[in-house]
């Protein structure tokens, strides 16, 4: 019978849940003297828009592969929802049709590697603190773009980011603040409490799940990791990096899918985090908040602007090409759709110039990017300049009528 159980939700990501089964079947739990873990996969489809019958099958065969393996009939299931009420509730009905005493929560667009859940698994095992443990995130197969961290959506930082629209300095003040915390994450070599998970994977021990109420099926999307996360601190447990356990996640694969539907169910789900955790103090920052941003009377005071202006790349479908004003020893490159930079992966480098790698590039999208880069030599932490580069370039292929 499954020791572990790994639910996944997907919303047309066929291609990408098929692909991240496929690696789990390679990269499967272990037990503490390294045998193989009997575990499940339980996959809940949201009522996909795109449910053709060759991206069906390809889910259901990794699946099949996957029950086989097991010698369990039962481990590889796949419900096709008829209902898309949310992520939270898809994930429950995942969670439903679970018998594992662990629970290990997956989106559909990343890759197992090799370790990666047997690191996980040992850090719980043996942290009796530990609520919940989550890996190192990077956006690349390479490891080598980090992910940015969570950061615990707070009154205070719902206001620095509204206030940040009209003061250039908050705004640099904020990034910069929010940088040196993700340096803190990215560069940790031991266990690490953090005050919020990424909701793309995580192991957690059923029986806590349970006492901390599952997912609040209140959150259609996002939010939902920030809810648990408070919930597991509130019950005294700590929320663990485990350092050498790294995840490939190719982030926002659904969303990009259908973005009407992610930002309205975006709106949602902030509401009502910031309701249920801060009362009335919550809706009204939220309101007032809004109102900073979008007020037309307010506009003309508004409008960000950097200190220093971005260096135009102009629009390609080539890798971007950074040129420092000097030599650096060790630097950072953040790398953002984002100009104010309050949400940035980021990639470590040496030398006077900087390019992605080929693996990383494959990851961008036909979208606007924007780089900074910090001079980290010596224990330094100096912005050395902007970057604006617009991609003709998405998920591996050049776009129509892009030149060379």
């Amino acid at each position: 019978m499954a020791e572990l159980s790994v639910l996944i939700v997907n919303y047309n990501t066929w291609r990408e849940c098929a692909g991240a089964i496929a690696s789990l079947r390679q990269h499967g739990p272990t037990r503490p003297d390294g045998s193989p873990m009997p575990f499940e996969c339980i996959v809940v489809d949201n009522l996909s828009p795109q449910r053709d019958p060759a991206s069906i099958a390809a889910v259901e065969h990794e699946l099949r592969l996957l029950a086989e393996q097991q010698r369990d009939p039962q481990a590889g299931r796949l419900i096709l929802h008829t209902d898309n009420s949310g992520y939270s509730k898809g994930m429950n009905l995942a969670y439903g049709h679970a018998r594992g005493r662990w629970i290990l929560v997956s989106n559909p667009d990343l890759l197992f590697g090799p370790g990666l859940l047997p690191k996980l698994q040992r850090h719980l095992e043996s942290d009796p603190q530990a609520g919940i443990v989550v890996p190192k995130g990077f956006w690349d197969a390479g490891f080598e773009g980090h992910l940015p961290p969570n950061a615990l959506p707070t009154l205070v930082d719902a206001w620095l980011q509204a206030l940040s629209e009209y003061s250039n300095a908050l705004g640099r003040w904020y990034s910069r603040r929010l940088t040196k915390t993700w340096l803190n994450v990215w560069e940790a070599t031991r266990p690490l409490a953090l005050p919020m998970m990424s909701g793309c994977l995580f192991l957690i021990d059923r029986a806590f799940f349970e006492r901390i109420g599952k997912f609040d099926e209140r959150y259609p999307l996002y939010y939902e990791d920030a809810d648990l996360s408070v919930a597991i601190r509130k019950a005294g447990r700590t929320i663990t990096q485990v350092p050498d356990a790294q995840l490939v996640h190719f982030v926002n694969r659904s969303g990009m899918s259908d973005l009407e539907t992610m930002w309205a169910r975006h709106h949602t789900s902030r509401s009502a985090y910031y309701a249920k955790w801060y009362g009335r103090f919550g809706t009204w920052t939220l309101r007032w908040t809004k109102a900073l941003v979008a007020s037309k009377w307010l506009k003309r005071f508004r409008g960000f602007v950097p200190t220093e202006p971005f260096i135009d790349l102009g629009q390609s479908a080539e890798r971007p090409l950074l040129r420092l004003p000097r030599h650096c020893e060790r630097f950072v490159v953040l790398t953002s759709l984002d100009p104010r930079f309050f949400l940035a992966a980021g990639t470590y480098g040496s030398g006077d110039h900087w390019t992605p790698t080929d693996g990383a590039f494959a990851m961008f999208v036909n979208a606007t990017f924007f780089f900074a880069v910090y001079d980290l030599t010596g224990g330094r932490f100096e912005r050395l300049g902007t970057w604006r580069y617009h991609s003709l370039w998405h998920l591996g292929h050049r776009l129509p009528g892009a030149t060379p």
